[in-house]
Protein backbone atom coordinates (compact mmCIF):
# COMPACT_ATOMS: atom_id res chain seq x y z
CA UNK A 1 0.00 0.00 0.00
CA UNK A 2 1.65 3.49 -0.87
CA UNK A 3 1.23 6.13 1.41
CA UNK A 4 2.64 9.92 0.85
CA UNK A 5 5.89 9.43 2.18
CA UNK A 6 6.20 7.63 -1.21
CA UNK A 7 5.70 10.16 -2.98
CA UNK A 8 8.95 10.71 -4.89
CA UNK A 9 8.93 14.50 -4.76
CA UNK A 10 12.34 15.79 -5.98
CA UNK A 11 13.50 12.45 -7.48
CA UNK A 12 14.27 12.19 -10.71
CA UNK A 13 16.33 9.11 -10.69
CA UNK A 14 14.17 5.83 -12.41
CA UNK A 15 15.81 3.58 -10.88
CA UNK A 16 15.57 4.96 -7.11
CA UNK A 17 11.75 4.95 -7.78
CA UNK A 18 11.21 1.77 -8.76
CA UNK A 19 13.86 0.33 -6.27
CA UNK A 20 12.21 2.18 -3.50
CA UNK A 21 8.58 1.39 -4.82
CA UNK A 22 7.95 4.94 -4.65
CA UNK A 23 4.94 6.06 -6.71
CA UNK A 24 4.81 6.20 -10.28
CA UNK A 25 2.74 7.13 -13.17
CA UNK A 26 3.96 4.70 -16.07
CA UNK A 27 5.02 7.07 -19.50
CA UNK A 28 7.21 4.15 -20.67
CA UNK A 29 4.47 3.46 -23.20
CA UNK A 30 5.91 6.87 -24.94
CA UNK A 31 9.13 5.01 -25.82
CA UNK A 32 7.31 2.80 -27.87
CA UNK A 33 5.94 5.83 -30.20
CA UNK A 34 9.26 7.90 -29.95
CA UNK A 35 10.78 4.52 -32.11
CA UNK A 36 8.09 4.41 -34.17
CA UNK A 37 8.40 8.13 -35.65
CA UNK A 38 11.02 8.65 -38.87
CA UNK A 39 13.23 10.28 -36.73
CA UNK A 40 15.59 8.92 -34.46
CA UNK A 41 17.09 12.35 -33.02
CA UNK A 42 14.56 14.48 -30.93
CA UNK A 43 13.97 16.99 -28.97
CA UNK A 44 11.15 17.36 -26.10
CA UNK A 45 10.48 20.55 -24.86
CA UNK A 46 8.57 21.51 -21.17
CA UNK A 47 8.53 24.28 -18.58
CA UNK A 48 10.72 23.79 -15.62
CA UNK A 49 9.63 21.36 -12.75
CA UNK A 50 7.66 19.08 -15.86
CA UNK A 51 9.47 15.88 -15.22
CA UNK A 52 11.90 15.85 -17.97
CA UNK A 53 14.75 15.09 -16.19
CA UNK A 54 12.44 11.81 -14.81
CA UNK A 55 11.98 10.85 -18.40
CA UNK A 56 15.91 11.04 -19.21
CA UNK A 57 16.71 9.00 -16.74
CA UNK A 58 14.09 6.68 -17.64
CA UNK A 59 15.53 6.46 -21.08
CA UNK A 60 19.12 5.79 -19.76
CA UNK A 61 17.86 2.61 -18.00
CA UNK A 62 15.80 1.86 -20.67
CA UNK A 63 18.36 1.60 -23.30
CA UNK A 64 21.20 1.04 -21.44
CA UNK A 65 23.47 -2.17 -21.92
CA UNK A 66 24.96 -2.32 -18.40
CA UNK A 67 21.18 -2.51 -17.03
CA UNK A 68 20.13 -5.19 -19.08
CA UNK A 69 20.14 -7.91 -16.09
CA UNK A 70 17.85 -5.21 -13.92
CA UNK A 71 15.07 -4.79 -16.99
CA UNK A 72 12.44 -7.09 -15.27
CA UNK A 73 12.88 -5.57 -12.06
CA UNK A 74 12.93 -2.09 -13.47
CA UNK A 75 10.37 -1.95 -16.09
CA UNK A 76 8.16 -5.74 -15.56
CA UNK A 77 5.77 -4.10 -14.37
CA UNK A 78 5.19 -0.98 -16.44
CA UNK A 79 4.04 -0.99 -20.22
CA UNK A 80 7.58 -0.84 -21.39
CA UNK A 81 8.15 -4.12 -19.49
CA UNK A 82 5.50 -6.20 -21.09
CA UNK A 83 5.79 -4.55 -24.37
CA UNK A 84 9.54 -4.29 -25.03
CA UNK A 85 10.71 -2.94 -28.01
CA UNK A 86 14.02 -4.68 -29.84
CA UNK A 87 16.24 -1.49 -28.90
CA UNK A 88 15.59 -1.79 -25.02
CA UNK A 89 19.17 -2.24 -23.62
CA UNK A 90 20.83 -2.03 -26.83
CA UNK A 91 22.98 0.99 -26.54
CA UNK A 92 25.92 2.40 -24.82
CA UNK A 93 24.14 5.27 -23.68
CA UNK A 94 26.09 8.88 -23.57
CA UNK A 95 24.28 11.33 -20.95
CA UNK A 96 24.93 15.22 -20.29
CA UNK A 97 23.21 17.70 -18.53
CA UNK A 98 23.56 21.28 -18.59
CA UNK A 99 22.11 22.62 -16.12
CA UNK A 100 24.40 24.45 -13.10
CA UNK A 101 26.70 26.26 -15.59
CA UNK A 102 27.64 29.39 -14.61
CA UNK A 103 26.56 31.97 -16.29
CA UNK A 104 27.58 35.48 -14.80
CA UNK A 105 30.94 35.57 -15.97
CA UNK A 106 30.40 34.81 -20.02
CA UNK A 107 34.00 34.35 -20.42
CA UNK A 108 33.61 30.97 -17.89
CA UNK A 109 30.99 29.82 -19.83
CA UNK A 110 32.60 27.86 -22.82
CA UNK A 111 34.95 25.77 -20.13
CA UNK A 112 31.82 25.41 -18.06
CA UNK A 113 30.16 23.69 -20.97
CA UNK A 114 33.28 22.13 -21.80
CA UNK A 115 33.40 20.33 -18.18
CA UNK A 116 29.89 19.12 -18.52
CA UNK A 117 30.70 17.12 -21.66
CA UNK A 118 34.06 16.07 -20.06
CA UNK A 119 31.72 15.10 -16.72
CA UNK A 120 29.48 12.95 -19.05
CA UNK A 121 32.43 11.12 -20.68
CA UNK A 122 34.02 10.42 -17.73
CA UNK A 123 30.67 8.92 -16.72
CA UNK A 124 30.16 6.89 -20.51
CA UNK A 125 34.10 5.37 -20.14
CA UNK A 126 33.15 4.68 -16.48
CA UNK A 127 30.73 2.34 -17.71
CA UNK A 128 31.68 0.58 -20.61
CA UNK A 129 35.66 1.18 -19.98
CA UNK A 130 36.27 1.56 -23.77
CA UNK A 131 39.80 3.88 -22.74
CA UNK A 132 42.46 3.45 -20.44
CA UNK A 133 43.40 5.45 -17.89
CA UNK A 134 45.94 7.06 -19.42
CA UNK A 135 43.95 6.97 -23.17
CA UNK A 136 41.69 8.99 -21.54
CA UNK A 137 43.86 11.41 -19.89
CA UNK A 138 44.57 12.73 -23.18
CA UNK A 139 40.43 13.42 -23.85
CA UNK A 140 40.60 15.77 -20.85
CA UNK A 141 43.03 17.63 -21.99
CA UNK A 142 41.08 19.45 -24.91
CA UNK A 143 39.88 22.43 -23.85
CA UNK A 144 37.43 23.37 -26.82
CA UNK A 145 33.87 21.38 -26.35
CA UNK A 146 33.53 20.23 -30.02
CA UNK A 147 37.19 18.66 -29.55
CA UNK A 148 36.93 17.02 -26.34
CA UNK A 149 33.47 15.29 -27.73
CA UNK A 150 35.47 14.65 -31.17
CA UNK A 151 38.84 13.13 -29.68
CA UNK A 152 36.85 10.57 -27.52
CA UNK A 153 34.62 9.28 -30.17
CA UNK A 154 37.74 9.42 -32.97
CA UNK A 155 39.65 7.08 -30.25
CA UNK A 156 36.91 5.06 -29.35
CA UNK A 157 34.58 4.55 -32.76
CA UNK A 158 36.42 1.54 -33.87
CA UNK A 159 36.12 -0.68 -30.20
CA UNK A 160 32.22 -0.22 -30.23
CA UNK A 161 30.36 -3.55 -30.33
CA UNK A 162 26.80 -1.24 -29.76
CA UNK A 163 25.91 1.67 -31.34
CA UNK A 164 25.86 5.26 -29.04
CA UNK A 165 22.96 6.78 -27.58
CA UNK A 166 23.34 10.67 -26.72
CA UNK A 167 20.42 11.86 -24.07
CA UNK A 168 20.73 15.17 -23.08
CA UNK A 169 18.86 17.22 -20.22
CA UNK A 170 18.33 21.11 -20.48
CA UNK A 171 20.23 21.23 -23.38
CA UNK A 172 19.32 25.24 -23.44
CA UNK A 173 19.24 25.93 -19.77
CA UNK A 174 22.40 28.26 -19.64
CA UNK A 175 21.73 29.50 -22.87
CA UNK A 176 18.38 30.83 -21.58
CA UNK A 177 19.85 32.16 -18.66
CA UNK A 178 22.36 34.10 -21.41
CA UNK A 179 19.79 34.98 -23.19
CA UNK A 180 17.28 36.82 -20.75
CA UNK A 181 20.09 39.13 -19.78
CA UNK A 182 23.11 39.42 -22.45
CA UNK A 183 21.81 38.99 -25.70
CA UNK A 184 25.30 39.61 -27.79
CA UNK A 185 26.91 37.02 -25.61
CA UNK A 186 23.86 34.56 -26.16
CA UNK A 187 24.83 35.21 -30.16
CA UNK A 188 28.13 34.87 -30.31
CA UNK A 189 27.95 31.18 -28.62
CA UNK A 190 25.13 30.01 -30.90
CA UNK A 191 26.24 31.59 -33.97
CA UNK A 192 27.59 29.63 -36.50
CA UNK A 193 31.49 29.57 -35.14
CA UNK A 194 30.29 29.28 -31.54
CA UNK A 195 31.21 26.29 -29.46
CA UNK A 196 27.79 25.29 -28.62
CA UNK A 197 26.87 24.81 -32.57
CA UNK A 198 30.34 23.03 -32.77
CA UNK A 199 29.35 20.58 -30.78
CA UNK A 200 26.17 19.78 -32.38
CA UNK A 201 28.29 19.41 -35.27
CA UNK A 202 30.39 16.80 -34.10
CA UNK A 203 27.16 14.65 -32.77
CA UNK A 204 25.55 14.94 -36.63
CA UNK A 205 29.04 14.17 -37.13
CA UNK A 206 29.23 11.17 -35.61
CA UNK A 207 25.63 10.13 -36.37
CA UNK A 208 27.04 10.02 -40.46
CA UNK A 209 29.69 8.05 -39.42
CA UNK A 210 27.40 5.45 -37.75
CA UNK A 211 28.62 5.97 -34.20
CA UNK A 212 26.06 7.77 -32.44
CA UNK A 213 22.42 6.09 -33.63
CA UNK A 214 20.05 8.06 -31.76
CA UNK A 215 19.78 11.09 -30.23
CA UNK A 216 17.33 12.26 -27.35
CA UNK A 217 17.43 16.25 -25.68
CA UNK A 218 14.93 17.95 -23.35
CA UNK A 219 14.78 21.90 -23.02
CA UNK A 220 12.97 24.54 -22.08
CA UNK A 221 12.45 26.81 -25.59
CA UNK A 222 13.42 26.69 -29.16
CA UNK A 223 15.56 29.47 -28.91
CA UNK A 224 18.75 27.75 -28.90
CA UNK A 225 17.77 24.71 -30.84
CA UNK A 226 16.77 27.19 -33.69
CA UNK A 227 20.32 29.09 -33.48
CA UNK A 228 22.39 26.13 -33.93
CA UNK A 229 19.55 24.34 -36.51
CA UNK A 230 21.90 24.15 -39.16
CA UNK A 231 24.60 23.01 -37.04
CA UNK A 232 22.53 19.92 -36.49
CA UNK A 233 19.08 20.05 -39.20
CA UNK A 234 18.86 16.13 -38.64
CA UNK A 235 16.49 16.38 -35.07
CA UNK A 236 13.25 16.25 -35.23
CA UNK A 237 11.05 18.91 -32.53
CA UNK A 238 8.23 16.45 -31.09
CA UNK A 239 6.96 19.05 -28.42
CA UNK A 240 4.01 20.07 -29.83
CA UNK A 241 2.52 17.15 -31.68
CA UNK A 242 -0.60 15.86 -30.04
CA UNK A 243 0.12 12.74 -29.47
CA UNK A 244 3.29 13.65 -27.00
CA UNK A 245 1.09 16.36 -25.39
CA UNK A 246 0.76 13.86 -22.06
CA UNK A 247 4.65 12.90 -22.07
CA UNK A 248 5.15 14.80 -19.28
CA UNK A 249 2.84 16.11 -16.43
CA UNK A 250 -0.25 14.45 -14.61
CA UNK A 251 -3.65 14.27 -16.05
CA UNK A 252 -7.08 14.73 -14.13
CA UNK A 253 -7.86 10.90 -14.34
CA UNK A 254 -4.03 10.25 -12.83
CA UNK A 255 -4.50 12.59 -9.88
CA UNK A 256 -7.58 11.08 -9.06
CA UNK A 257 -6.19 7.72 -8.79
CA UNK A 258 -3.12 9.23 -6.81
CA UNK A 259 -5.56 10.57 -3.89
CA UNK A 260 -6.99 7.23 -3.96
CA UNK A 261 -4.07 5.16 -3.73
CA UNK A 262 -2.01 7.36 -1.56
CA UNK A 263 -5.25 7.87 1.14
CA UNK A 264 -6.89 4.94 1.78
CA UNK A 265 -10.24 4.80 2.47
CA UNK A 266 -10.65 8.40 1.60
CA UNK A 267 -14.31 9.78 1.17
CA UNK A 268 -15.96 10.54 -2.40
CA UNK A 269 -16.81 13.98 -1.57
CA UNK A 270 -13.35 14.99 -0.03
CA UNK A 271 -11.33 13.38 -3.20
CA UNK A 272 -13.57 15.56 -5.42
CA UNK A 273 -12.89 18.62 -3.21
CA UNK A 274 -9.30 18.35 -3.39
CA UNK A 275 -9.56 17.87 -7.28
CA UNK A 276 -11.10 21.18 -7.32
CA UNK A 277 -8.96 23.22 -5.41
CA UNK A 278 -5.95 21.42 -7.03
CA UNK A 279 -7.24 22.07 -10.45
CA UNK A 280 -7.52 25.82 -9.76
CA UNK A 281 -4.23 25.78 -8.37
CA UNK A 282 -1.76 23.57 -10.61
CA UNK A 283 -3.74 22.11 -13.77
CA UNK A 284 -4.47 24.30 -17.06
CA UNK A 285 -1.39 23.29 -19.39
CA UNK A 286 -1.77 22.07 -22.50
CA UNK A 287 0.83 21.57 -25.68
CA UNK A 288 -0.70 21.03 -28.63
CA UNK A 289 -3.85 23.04 -30.10
CA UNK A 290 -4.49 19.55 -31.52
CA UNK A 291 -5.02 17.89 -28.28
CA UNK A 292 -7.70 18.02 -25.46
CA UNK A 293 -5.94 17.18 -22.08
CA UNK A 294 -4.76 19.57 -19.98
CA UNK A 295 -2.09 19.00 -17.74
CA UNK A 296 -0.85 18.93 -13.83
CA UNK A 297 2.82 20.75 -13.48
CA UNK A 298 3.94 17.29 -11.29
CA UNK A 299 6.01 19.54 -9.06
CA UNK A 300 3.94 21.27 -7.58
CA UNK A 301 1.39 18.97 -7.59
CA UNK A 302 3.18 16.08 -5.94
CA UNK A 303 4.73 18.89 -3.23
CA UNK A 304 0.78 19.30 -2.42
CA UNK A 305 -0.47 15.90 -2.01
CA UNK A 306 2.97 15.26 0.23
CA UNK A 307 1.93 18.35 2.73
CA UNK A 308 -1.49 17.58 3.07
CA UNK A 309 -2.54 16.25 6.37
CA UNK A 310 -3.59 12.54 5.97
CA UNK A 311 -5.71 12.78 9.50
CA UNK A 312 -7.69 15.97 8.94
CA UNK A 313 -7.15 15.98 4.87
CA UNK A 314 -5.90 19.75 5.63
CA UNK A 315 -4.05 21.91 2.94
CA UNK A 316 -0.65 22.81 3.53
CA UNK A 317 -0.49 26.55 4.88
CA UNK A 318 1.41 27.58 1.80
CA UNK A 319 -0.03 26.58 -1.37
CA UNK A 320 2.68 28.00 -3.86
CA UNK A 321 6.33 27.19 -3.67
CA UNK A 322 7.83 30.37 -2.70
CA UNK A 323 10.73 28.76 -5.31
CA UNK A 324 7.90 29.39 -8.05
CA UNK A 325 7.25 32.78 -6.90
CA UNK A 326 10.23 34.06 -7.76
CA UNK A 327 10.18 33.05 -10.97
CA UNK A 328 8.37 36.86 -11.31
CA UNK A 329 11.92 38.17 -12.22
CA UNK A 330 11.67 35.43 -15.59
CA UNK A 331 9.03 37.37 -16.81
CA UNK A 332 10.61 40.78 -16.24
CA UNK A 333 14.06 39.49 -17.83
CA UNK A 334 12.26 38.20 -20.67
CA UNK A 335 10.46 41.14 -20.95
CA UNK A 336 13.57 43.19 -21.64
CA UNK A 337 14.20 41.38 -24.75
CA UNK A 338 14.33 44.19 -27.37
CA UNK A 339 11.19 45.52 -26.57
CA UNK A 340 10.36 46.24 -23.09
CA UNK A 341 7.43 48.48 -23.65
CA UNK A 342 5.52 46.42 -25.82
CA UNK A 343 6.09 43.59 -23.88
CA UNK A 344 4.82 45.47 -20.77
CA UNK A 345 1.71 46.08 -22.55
CA UNK A 346 1.17 42.27 -23.30
CA UNK A 347 1.41 41.22 -19.70
CA UNK A 348 -1.24 43.75 -18.43
CA UNK A 349 -3.66 42.61 -21.64
CA UNK A 350 -3.15 39.33 -20.09
CA UNK A 351 -3.86 39.95 -16.68
CA UNK A 352 -6.60 42.28 -17.65
CA UNK A 353 -8.20 40.55 -20.12
CA UNK A 354 -6.94 37.11 -19.21
CA UNK A 355 -6.17 35.71 -22.62
CA UNK A 356 -3.76 37.25 -25.74
CA UNK A 357 -4.06 36.12 -29.49
CA UNK A 358 -0.34 35.13 -30.94
CA UNK A 359 1.28 32.98 -33.37
CA UNK A 360 3.58 30.78 -31.76
CA UNK A 361 6.97 31.05 -33.05
CA UNK A 362 8.31 28.23 -33.60
CA UNK A 363 11.50 29.37 -35.39
CA UNK A 364 13.73 32.03 -33.84
CA UNK A 365 15.93 34.23 -36.31
CA UNK A 366 17.81 37.09 -34.23
CA UNK A 367 18.47 38.50 -38.14
CA UNK A 368 14.63 39.89 -37.85
CA UNK A 369 12.88 41.91 -35.23
CA UNK A 370 11.83 40.59 -32.02
CA UNK A 371 8.10 41.01 -32.02
CA UNK A 372 5.25 40.45 -29.33
CA UNK A 373 4.42 37.18 -30.62
CA UNK A 374 8.27 36.02 -29.73
CA UNK A 375 7.95 37.13 -26.34
CA UNK A 376 4.17 35.39 -25.53
CA UNK A 377 6.05 32.39 -27.21
CA UNK A 378 9.04 32.78 -24.68
CA UNK A 379 5.96 32.73 -21.68
CA UNK A 380 4.30 29.97 -23.41
CA UNK A 381 7.65 27.91 -23.42
CA UNK A 382 8.40 29.05 -20.31
CA UNK A 383 5.21 27.39 -18.39
CA UNK A 384 3.80 31.08 -17.98
CA UNK A 385 1.56 30.54 -20.23
CA UNK A 386 -0.37 27.86 -21.99
CA UNK A 387 -2.32 27.51 -25.30
CA UNK A 388 -6.19 28.15 -24.56
CA UNK A 389 -7.24 27.46 -28.15
CA UNK A 390 -7.04 27.77 -31.99
CA UNK A 391 -7.99 31.00 -33.66
CA UNK A 392 -8.53 31.50 -37.21
CA UNK A 393 -4.70 32.69 -37.98
CA UNK A 394 -3.18 32.05 -34.62
CA UNK A 395 -3.50 31.07 -31.01
CA UNK A 396 -4.98 32.56 -27.82
CA UNK A 397 -2.92 31.66 -24.85
CA UNK A 398 -4.04 32.60 -21.08
CA UNK A 399 -2.76 32.07 -17.69
CA UNK A 400 -2.03 28.05 -16.97
CA UNK A 401 -3.64 27.86 -13.13
CA UNK A 402 -3.63 29.98 -10.02
CA UNK A 403 0.20 29.47 -9.21
CA UNK A 404 1.20 31.05 -12.59
CA UNK A 405 -1.61 33.70 -11.81
CA UNK A 406 0.30 34.85 -8.43
CA UNK A 407 3.76 34.50 -10.23
CA UNK A 408 2.42 37.64 -12.22
CA UNK A 409 0.47 39.20 -9.39
CA UNK A 410 4.46 39.41 -7.81
CA UNK A 411 5.93 40.45 -11.34
CA UNK A 412 3.66 43.27 -11.59
CA UNK A 413 3.89 44.80 -7.42
CA UNK A 414 7.70 44.55 -7.84
CA UNK A 415 7.22 46.55 -11.43
CA UNK A 416 5.21 49.41 -9.57
CA UNK A 417 7.85 48.96 -7.01
CA UNK A 418 10.74 49.02 -9.20
CA UNK A 419 9.34 51.11 -12.09
CA UNK A 420 7.11 53.48 -10.75
CA UNK A 421 8.57 53.93 -7.49
CA UNK A 422 5.08 52.86 -5.77
CA UNK A 423 6.04 51.09 -2.92
CA UNK A 424 3.56 49.81 -0.04
CA UNK A 425 4.34 48.03 3.10
CA UNK A 426 3.72 44.57 3.50
CA UNK A 427 2.84 45.45 6.91
CA UNK A 428 0.40 48.17 5.95
CA UNK A 429 -1.45 45.71 3.47
CA UNK A 430 -1.76 42.65 6.20
CA UNK A 431 -3.48 45.33 8.55
CA UNK A 432 -5.89 46.10 6.06
CA UNK A 433 -6.66 42.84 4.54
CA UNK A 434 -7.17 41.92 8.38
CA UNK A 435 -9.79 44.66 8.27
CA UNK A 436 -11.24 43.55 5.88
CA UNK A 437 -11.07 39.59 6.96
CA UNK A 438 -12.27 40.20 10.51
CA UNK A 439 -14.10 43.54 10.89
CA UNK A 440 -15.50 43.53 7.23
CA UNK A 441 -13.92 46.55 6.72
CA UNK A 442 -13.06 47.26 2.92
CA UNK A 443 -12.00 51.50 3.95
CA UNK A 444 -8.10 50.49 4.92
CA UNK A 445 -7.76 48.82 1.38
CA UNK A 446 -9.65 51.26 -0.56
CA UNK A 447 -6.66 54.10 1.15
CA UNK A 448 -4.06 51.95 -0.15
CA UNK A 449 -5.21 51.79 -3.53
CA UNK A 450 -6.15 55.56 -4.06
CA UNK A 451 -2.22 56.41 -2.66
CA UNK A 452 -1.26 54.15 -5.50
CA UNK A 453 -3.15 55.47 -7.88
CA UNK A 454 -2.24 59.00 -6.75
CA UNK A 455 1.15 58.63 -7.70
CA UNK A 456 0.25 56.98 -11.12
CA UNK A 457 -1.72 59.30 -11.72
CA UNK A 458 0.63 62.45 -10.60
CA UNK A 459 3.09 60.57 -12.81
CA UNK A 460 0.75 60.21 -15.46
CA UNK A 461 1.88 56.78 -16.23
CA UNK A 462 -1.16 55.00 -16.85
CA UNK A 463 -4.53 55.41 -18.30
CA UNK A 464 -6.61 54.21 -15.54
CA UNK A 465 -9.92 52.19 -15.98
CA UNK A 466 -12.06 49.37 -14.60
CA UNK A 467 -9.43 46.70 -15.46
CA UNK A 468 -6.32 48.18 -14.73
CA UNK A 469 -7.76 49.36 -11.28
CA UNK A 470 -9.35 45.80 -10.72
CA UNK A 471 -5.77 44.58 -11.62
CA UNK A 472 -4.39 46.76 -8.88
CA UNK A 473 -6.68 45.48 -6.35
CA UNK A 474 -5.94 41.59 -7.24
CA UNK A 475 -1.99 42.04 -6.72
CA UNK A 476 -2.06 43.22 -3.09
CA UNK A 477 -5.08 41.04 -1.93
CA UNK A 478 -2.37 38.31 -3.60
CA UNK A 479 0.33 39.21 -1.41
CA UNK A 480 -1.31 38.13 2.11
CA UNK A 481 -2.06 34.91 0.74
CA UNK A 482 -6.03 35.72 3.01
CA UNK A 483 -8.09 34.93 -0.02
CA UNK A 484 -8.70 32.71 -3.44
CA UNK A 485 -8.98 35.36 -5.71
CA UNK A 486 -11.41 35.15 -8.68
CA UNK A 487 -11.93 37.66 -11.82
CA UNK A 488 -14.94 37.71 -13.16
CA UNK A 489 -16.44 34.30 -12.13
CA UNK A 490 -19.15 32.89 -14.00
CA UNK A 491 -21.81 33.02 -11.14
CA UNK A 492 -25.25 32.13 -12.21
CA UNK A 493 -24.69 33.19 -15.51
CA UNK A 494 -23.27 36.50 -13.70
CA UNK A 495 -19.85 37.67 -13.49
CA UNK A 496 -19.19 39.87 -10.27
CA UNK A 497 -15.72 41.82 -11.15
CA UNK A 498 -14.18 40.38 -7.64
CA UNK A 499 -14.48 37.67 -5.31
CA UNK A 500 -12.13 37.37 -2.61
CA UNK A 501 -13.37 33.92 -1.14
CA UNK A 502 -11.77 31.31 1.66
CA UNK A 503 -9.30 29.26 1.42
CA UNK A 504 -9.05 25.49 2.57
CA UNK A 505 -6.47 27.01 5.14
CA UNK A 506 -7.71 30.59 5.54
CA UNK A 507 -11.10 30.90 7.21
CA UNK A 508 -11.27 34.45 7.54
CA UNK A 509 -14.74 35.74 8.95
CA UNK A 510 -15.88 37.09 5.77
CA UNK A 511 -15.83 36.75 2.00
CA UNK A 512 -16.27 39.76 -0.02
CA UNK A 513 -17.62 40.35 -3.72
CA UNK A 514 -16.27 43.98 -5.33
CA UNK A 515 -18.12 45.97 -8.29
CA UNK A 516 -15.68 47.95 -9.34
CA UNK A 517 -16.83 51.25 -11.16
CA UNK A 518 -14.64 54.26 -12.74
CA UNK A 519 -15.65 57.56 -13.81
CA UNK A 520 -13.06 59.74 -15.61
CA UNK A 521 -12.54 63.27 -13.64
CA UNK A 522 -14.60 65.26 -17.00
CA UNK A 523 -17.63 62.79 -16.01
CA UNK A 524 -17.75 63.22 -12.35
CA UNK A 525 -21.68 64.80 -12.69
CA UNK A 526 -22.28 60.39 -13.67
CA UNK A 527 -21.77 59.57 -10.38
CA UNK A 528 -25.39 59.42 -9.27
CA UNK A 529 -26.25 57.15 -12.28
CA UNK A 530 -23.10 54.83 -12.05
CA UNK A 531 -23.95 54.65 -8.34
CA UNK A 532 -27.94 53.25 -9.20
CA UNK A 533 -26.88 51.11 -11.78
CA UNK A 534 -24.30 49.86 -9.74
CA UNK A 535 -26.74 49.22 -6.87
CA UNK A 536 -29.21 47.51 -9.37
CA UNK A 537 -26.28 45.33 -10.37
CA UNK A 538 -24.87 44.15 -6.92
CA UNK A 539 -28.30 43.52 -5.58
CA UNK A 540 -28.65 41.03 -8.90
CA UNK A 541 -25.49 38.86 -8.23
CA UNK A 542 -27.09 38.87 -4.16
CA UNK A 543 -30.15 37.09 -5.59
CA UNK A 544 -27.79 34.46 -7.63
CA UNK A 545 -28.49 31.13 -5.91
CA UNK A 546 -24.61 30.39 -6.57
CA UNK A 547 -23.49 33.82 -4.60
CA UNK A 548 -26.22 33.08 -1.54
CA UNK A 549 -24.62 29.96 -0.98
CA UNK A 550 -21.00 31.84 -0.14
CA UNK A 551 -21.38 32.13 3.49
CA UNK A 552 -20.16 35.04 5.59
CA UNK A 553 -20.47 37.09 1.86
CA UNK A 554 -20.03 40.51 2.30
CA UNK A 555 -21.18 43.24 -1.49
CA UNK A 556 -19.08 45.74 -1.80
CA UNK A 557 -19.48 48.65 -4.93
CA UNK A 558 -16.45 50.62 -5.30
CA UNK A 559 -16.83 53.73 -7.57
CA UNK A 560 -13.19 55.71 -8.54
CA UNK A 561 -13.08 58.90 -9.70
CA UNK A 562 -10.34 59.73 -11.56
CA UNK A 563 -7.77 58.79 -9.09
CA UNK A 564 -9.98 59.03 -5.64
CA UNK A 565 -12.77 56.53 -4.17
CA UNK A 566 -15.72 58.55 -4.27
CA UNK A 567 -18.46 55.43 -3.16
CA UNK A 568 -17.35 52.19 -1.19
CA UNK A 569 -20.52 51.45 -0.14
CA UNK A 570 -21.88 48.17 1.18
CA UNK A 571 -24.84 46.46 -0.91
CA UNK A 572 -27.55 44.20 0.92
CA UNK A 573 -30.45 42.88 -0.36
Amino acid sequence: MKTQKDIPYGVSDFRTIMQEKLYYVDRTNYIKKMESGNNKFLFFLRPRRFGKSLLISTLNYYYGIQYKAEFDSLFGELYAGKNPSEARNGYYVMNFDFTGINTQNIEDVMEGFNDKIKFGLIEFNKHYKLLEKSEFAEVLKNVYPSSTLGYYLTEVSDKLEHKIMVLIDEYDHFTNEILSFNFTSFADIVSKNGFVRKFYETIKLYTGKGVIDRFFATGVTPVTLDSMTSGFNIATNISGKDAFNEMAGFTDAEVKQMLYDLFPGIADSTADTIMKDAAAWYNGSLFSAKAATKLYNPAMLLRFISEINPGTMEYPRQMVDKNIISDFSKIKNLAKLQNYDKNIDAIRTILEIGSFPAELTEIYSFERDFTVDDFISLLYYNGLLTIKEPLDFELSFEIPNYVIKVVYWSFFAKTLSDDFDVKTQTEEIKNAIRAMANNNDAVPLIKIIENILAKLSNRDLMKFDEKYIKMIFMVYVSITNSYFIKSEAEMDKKYPDLLFLHRNQYRPKYQHLFELKYIKKENAGKLDEVRAAGIEQVKGYLASEEIKAISGLRAWLIIFTGDVCSECKEIAL
